[in-house]
């Protein structure tokens, strides 16, 4: 987990310096020394943690979680019948025509939800949230019972799960679905050592289908990005100069001039948009630091914003003045909090990620510890960029891992109960 964390910003900081594009606000040097400090506090409150408890289980390797293959059947069914509810909410009940692309679409029931005040179009759209994303654990127990699982099982599972990411992500018109199953598909990873990628997919075909999987999925966010351009009416070059100032960057005179309305700029373009929509967050840093702490939510809006849609809270102000924006963790708890609020939510951050981890090796065929564990995994890995609970699906998905856990145990507690009654 934490060697993932270390990782992800070293490959976020390499972004940042590769990017033919520089931020427009001057702050840059004490943004990153805002990260640095996140990174170092997390660090203290992990090992204070994993230290402490002297966690150090005595068969690392040995975790089999029980009725995997049919967990991963059940998860399946739910996405399934969850994926089929949003369909017919989006395009049946609020009539969402996805024949104009995904980038229309997207903002059609984003106009339909504005006119609701937030509120749920039906019950079939609330189903829909609350079940598609259940193929997330699938994918998850592919990864950590993968040795146990038959080729054709997993060739099978990969493509169904695929399939359900797919139809998900153009359902929503957007891109996160794609980052936030790799991250978990990376947590599964880091959950299992010796994990081998050729163990896991033994057939040289297995593995080239994956490859093409990826491939497509590669093209898929350039796809998104190229709808979006082609929405606004202007060539991807002119929508990749005209929306970098909206992400607080500009790109380098060298890069900017050697661009033109040929199709291999308009691919440069695109590939250097993907690369600042992951990497602006320094940017934003940089203007939190300039504006100072602010009283707007940013930390869990998401989740919040949930719980308002189900009457139970008045509606949070999440209108802050680079809304829209991602302020990644650090800055967003500097942002929301101050100085001691950042000091004080890091070490938590790093202390619920050790104790998630202490958590998963002594409770290894627990569905619900591995949630734990790949929800921490979660926040660290993805805070150059935001805390993710405020993923669209994250919170979903993570009631999916609690949910079918949940449904597995009261099963085996009520065979154990009929065992002992005979």
């Amino acid at each position: 987990m934490i060697k993932h964390f270390i990782c992800s910003w070293l490959f976020y900081w390499l972004l940042v310096f590769l990017i033919p594009a520089s931020s427009v606000y001057d702050l840059w040097m004490p943004a990153f020394f805002l990260q640095l400090c996140f990174i170092f506090l997390v660090l203290i409150g992990y090992s204070w943690f994993w230290f402490a408890s002297n966690a150090r289980p005595p068969e690392w390797g040995a975790r089999i979680l029980e009725n995997s293959e049919k967990m991963i059947y059940v998860s399946l069914i739910l996405s399934v019948i969850g994926t089929a509810s949003l369909i017919y909410d989006k395009i049946i009940i609020q009539n969402i025509d996805y024949s104009q692309g995904i980038a229309v679409a997207r903002e059609m029931w984003r106009k339909e939800g504005g006119q609701r005040e937030g509120g749920v179009s039906s019950i079939f759209s609330a189903l829909g949230y609350l079940l598609s994303s259940s193929y997330y654990v699938s994918a998850v127990l592919l990864i950590v019972n993968g040795k146990r699982l038959m080729a054709s099982f997993i060739y099978k599972v990969s493509f169904l799960i695929f399939f359900l990411l797919m139809v998900n992500s153009v359902l929503a018109g957007g891109r996160s679905n794609l980052l936030l199953i790799m991250v978990f598909v990376f947590g599964a990873v880091s959950a299992v050592p010796g994990w081998s990628y050729k163990t896991m997919f033994a057939s040289k075909a297995l593995r080239g289908s994956i490859f093409v999987l990826l491939v497509i999925s590669s093209f898929y966010l350039l796809y998104v990005f190229s709808e979006r351009a082609e929405a606004t009416g202007i060539d991807a070059t002119s929508y990749v100069k005209n929306f970098l100032p909206y992400l607080g960057l500009k790109l380098n005179p060298w890069f900017s001039d050697k661009l033109n309305s040929g199709l291999l700029s308009s691919l440069f373009s695109l590939i250097a948009l993907a690369i600042s929509y992951i990497t602006h967050s320094f940017s934003t840093v940089s203007a939190i630091l300039d504006h100072g702490p602010g009283d707007k939510v940013i930390i869990f809006l998401h989740p919040v914003n949930i719980v308002y849609k189900l009457g139970l809270i008045s509606r949070p102000d999440g209108l802050w003045f680079l809304s829209g924006r991602f302020p990644s963790l650090p800055g967003a708890l500097y942002y929301q909090f101050g100085v001691l609020g950042f000091v004080v939510f890091s070490l938590l951050i790093g202390f619920l990620g050790g104790v998630s981890k202490v958590f998963y090796i002594f409770k290894p065929c627990s569905l619900v510890a591995l949630g734990f564990y790949l929800m921490m995994y979660g926040v660290l890995v993805v805070s150059p960029l935001l805390l993710v609970v405020d993923f669209m699906s994250f919170p979903f998905v993570m009631f999916s891992f609690f949910m079918i856990g949940a449904m597995f145990r009261i099963k085996c507690c009520v065979k154990r109960l009929e065992n002992k009654a005979r």
